[in-house]
């Protein structure tokens, strides 16, 4: 009796299994197909897409970070949408998983807002290129000499050789003034002269000291002038262009030949004066 109800069961069972496969076999191959589709041309895509996008951007200007982030990024695209087709084959609904991946997105955005600010300040840079490094700049309420440009922050280096650390989020919407994006700078001075002194004699002995100097561009204007005469002094304005190089240096030689220039000739530069009263 035993050996008859197993014989009918393994028959049944067998029936239901030839049905199943029968019924099912189609789905099951066509999917198998898919899997190894997506298995095979997966690499080829991925390194066809990327080595096509890396030609065209090495012939760009843009930023070599800037480069690598969009080809990091031109993977990453490649590895979900695979993923999300390979969910599809296996017969899992894409549309919930992409709304919960689209909710934690949501919800790592907003616990990230800062460094998300600092990401698109950062291709905001790479991209428009308002400085570049080894540029001098005064942004964001500080200034030096731009050492890396990456995604989240700018690294800067003082006059003074301390390192600073810039969020781009902030660098980016801030005015930034690059003191090094042109050839030549124009460098201002101010003097002051006794009001008792000759007009002509001091013009002569500025414009001698100017003149003099190396760094001095000769071919571009040079502009000294008497400007004013204040309560206490006369004002000259000085006015000449050098080479972006030699424009620290050339702010230090003016003012100290100009100085013992003003002692050779005689020509006093004056002090305000203050009384000081005492009160018993």
């Amino acid at each position: 009796m035993e050996e008859i109800f197993m014989e009918n069961f393994l028959g049944n069972m067998s029936d239901e299994v030839i049905l199943y496969i029968a019924k099912y076999s189609p789905m099951l191959l066509k999917k198998a197909i898919y899997l190894l589709i997506l298995y095979f041309t997966y690499n080829p895509v991925k390194e066809f897409l990327v080595g096509s996008l890396k030609k065209i951007l090495r012939k760009s200007t843009l930023d070599e970070l800037l480069v690598n982030f969009l080809l990091t990024a031109t993977r990453l695209m490649v590895i979900i949408f695979y993923f999300l087709n390979l969910l599809e084959i296996l017969g899992l609904k894409t549309t919930s998983i992409i709304a919960l991946i689209g909710s934690v997105g949501v919800g790592i955005g907003l616990a990230l807002k800062g460094s998300l600010s600092d990401v698109a300040g950062g291709i905001q840079i790479l991209v428009s290129k308002p400085f570049k490094k080894g540029d001098f700049i005064i942004a964001a309420g500080t200034e030096g000499a731009v050492q890396k440009i990456s995604f989240l922050y700018t690294i800067l280096n003082s006059v003074d050789n301390k390192k600073i650390i810039v969020p781009n989020g902030k660098l980016s919407s801030s005015i930034v003034t690059t003191v090094t994006a042109n050839p030549q700078r124009r460098a201002d001075f101010l003097f002051f002269a006794d009001k008792k002194c000759n007009i002509d004699k001091v013009r002569e002995v500025l414009l001698d000291v100017v003149n003099s100097h190396p760094a001095v561009l000769k071919d571009k204007d040079i502009f000294v002038k008497f400007a004013k005469e204040t309560p206490i002094a006369s004002e000259f304005i000085v006015r000449v262009w050098t080479l972006k190089e030699n424009f620290r240096d050339l702010n230090a030689d003016i003012q100290e030949e100009v100085k013992k220039r003003f002692d050779k000739e005689g020509i006093r530069i004056p002090y305000q004066s203050y009384e000081i009263k005492k009160y018993l």
